[in-house]
């Protein structure tokens, strides 16, 4: 795949989880992967995920919901671990299939409530946004994807986008979960050696392209409204599991 198309989808990806909060590795993830395949591809996603949550981190530090991200940052190394622990004892096959399943299932769910709830136009106060155990769930699960898939990204963002909060609130928690997460995944594959099999070169290059995407994302995501983020929240979700179901199909075959 030429260099060029490879930067133009790396700046849409920016754009995508800079304006929405979530997005990158749906839509970068596939053609990375095909570039470069599955280890050097899942290395660059959380590479470039990462200068993106740092971009979006700087605009949004001050919206990001305080009790959420603490709650999805605490509960991540019990999802990575449970997720380590998964795969070895359940096949690779079967934990995309269920992933694949519960993302698709997650994200047309959460479609539905928002066309449900088309005509509630007015703000939510964050003094009424409750966190209970479902965000508990919700973060094991975003840190069973990021141990498994460097995607921690659809769960953490549909549960969020459940609770109501303000749309800037979700991009911002997002976004200071994001270091969180992705720095804790680089670190992880720094030490099993992962990083080895990445070509600094063209991260290099496409490291600004990155950045430009992340900050125009940025830009736009503070004009979209919150039923509108929550809808596009819905459609990535449900675009990130079936992105794994159709790697799953690929791999049968």
């Amino acid at each position: 795949m030429p260099v060029e198309a490879l930067a133009l989808v790396v700046f849409a990806g920016a754009f995508a989880q800079s304006a929405t909060g979530v997005g990158f590795g749906v839509i970068a993830g596939p053609f990375l992967l095909l570039a470069y395949g599955y280890e050097r591809a899942v290395v660059e996603t959380a590479i470039f995920s990462l200068l993106v949550a740092l971009v979006s981190a700087t605009k949004l530090f001050e919206s990001a919901e305080i009790r959420a991200t603490v709650g999805l940052s605490v509960t991540l190394p019990l999802g990575v671990a449970l997720g380590l622990a998964t795969l070895s004892v359940v096949p690779l096959i079967a934990v995309l299939g269920f992933f694949g399943l519960m993302l698709t299932g997650l994200g047309a769910a959460l479609l539905r409530e928002e066309r449900a709830r088309a005509a509630v136009t007015s703000p939510i106060s964050l003094r009424h946004v409750s966190f209970g155990r479902e965000m508990v769930v919700v973060g094991v699960l975003a840190g069973a994807g990021a141990a498994l898939f460097a995607a921690p990204g659809p769960a953490a963002a549909w549960g969020l986008a459940r609770t109501r909060l303000p749309a800037r609130a979700i991009r911002g928690t997002l976004a200071v979960y994001f270091v969180v997460a992705y720095a804790t995944i680089l670190v992880a594959f720094a030490v099993s050696g992962a990083t080895a099999r990445v070509d600094v070169g063209p991260v290099l290059v496409m490291g600004p392209i990155c950045t430009a995407g992340a900050i125009a994302g940025v830009v736009y995501g503070d004009r979209l409204p919150g039923n509108a983020l929550r809808m596009a929240i819905g459609l990535i979700v449900a675009a990130s599991g079936l992105t794994i179901l159709a790697s799953l199909a690929w791999r049968l075959l």
